[in-house]
């Protein structure tokens, strides 16, 4: 499965020297803020909200879990919320790498460790660390194994996830710079699905109506909601469709068994949970910590998916 890997990133990023600035929490007060952009309905978040319950439990912290609900306002609300409260420490999802700044400046200003969680924050929020994935790296994993799977050539549409996320932004570069390599493969479509199944599948079937057989050649999409694309284009018999996808949730092993998904990237939800909340640890006790903390991740294919478990 995955192995970590911790990589040192941008010197701006303020790393926690010395137990002098962050006092050691006591056992009776001992509580960790996260706040998510949006947990709605998404399986990934959900595993990884519940991952980071458990784990925290596991050091003996009391876990605050706070839904953004895709709102500026709140988000911002909730980590001064945070802050006034006196949390030892704040995990977030940021629904964008600048909106935050402002909180999350004072939380570090206040010698509270801001970890910011598979969602990247801009630097200038001075956050103690991240942890995620490299998302240009997602991207080009499954942009290559397309060129390599059309042999160079062909037309691909693009589903980009949420706009202004830092995923989206990634992911977008990285597929973006390895069809750049391959000039025979043209991106006809790219349009935001907002990681939900049911634009997905609307996106779908207004691109197989648009582009009949021969004329789209693959679809990418950010996320594991392609599984859904990928089984509706198989019933409308539009099986020389190739999806590419991002995440490894089950369905998608399944899919991929059965040859409906080409590929997908994984990205365990559980492993970067715990990787958080291990840092924000880290950092209340005084230790240095990273200021990146990057998994790897694994390109998934017919090739070795029985040798790879679902991340969820």
């Amino acid at each position: 499965m995955n192995i970590t890997r911790r990589m040192l990133g941008v010197a701006s990023v303020a790393l926690l020297a010395s137990s002098a600035l962050i006092a050691p929490a006591h056992a009776e007060n001992k509580k960790i803020g996260v706040m998510i952009y949006n947990v709605g309905v998404d399986p990934w978040m959900n595993v990884a909200v519940k991952s980071m319950e458990e784990n925290a439990k596991k050091l003996g912290y009391d876990v605050t879990i706070t839904d953004g609900h895709n709102d500026i306002a709140q988000m911002n609300s909730a980590i001064d919320q945070f802050v006034v409260q006196g949390y030892n420490a704040i995990i977030v999802a940021p629904a964008d790498p600048d909106s935050l700044v402002g909180s999350v400046s004072k939380a570090t200003e206040a010698k509270i460790p801001v970890i910011s969680y598979s969602m990247g924050i801009s630097k200038e929020a001075n956050a103690t660390s991240f942890v995620g994935s490299n998302e240009e790296h997602i991207g080009m994993l499954h942009a290559q194994e397309a060129i390599k799977e059309l042999d160079g050539k062909g037309n691909v549409a693009i589903m980009t996830g949420q706009l202004g996320t830092a995923p989206q932004i990634g992911r977008a570069k990285g597929e973006h710079e390895a069809l750049a390599r391959a000039p025979g493969i043209k991106i006809v479509e790219e349009q935001a699905n907002d990681w939900a199944p049911d634009k997905t599948v609307a996106l779908i079937q207004d691109w197989l109506s648009k582009y009949p057989k021969g004329e789209l050649n693959a679809v990418f999409a950010h996320g594991p909601e392609l599984v859904a694309a990928a089984e509706y284009a198989k019933s409308q018999g539009r099986t020389e469709v190739k999806f590419f996808a991002v995440d490894y949730p089950e369905d998608a092993r399944r899919a991929i068994k059965e040859g409906t998904l080409t590929a997908t990237v994984s990205q365990s939800p559980a492993l970067l949970s715990k990787l958080a909340v291990e840092a924000a640890d880290k950092a209340i006790r005084g230790e240095k910590v990273e200021p990146q903390i990057i998994i790897d991740n694994t390109l998934v294919t017919k090739a070795n998916v029985e040798q790879v478990p679902a991340d969820y």
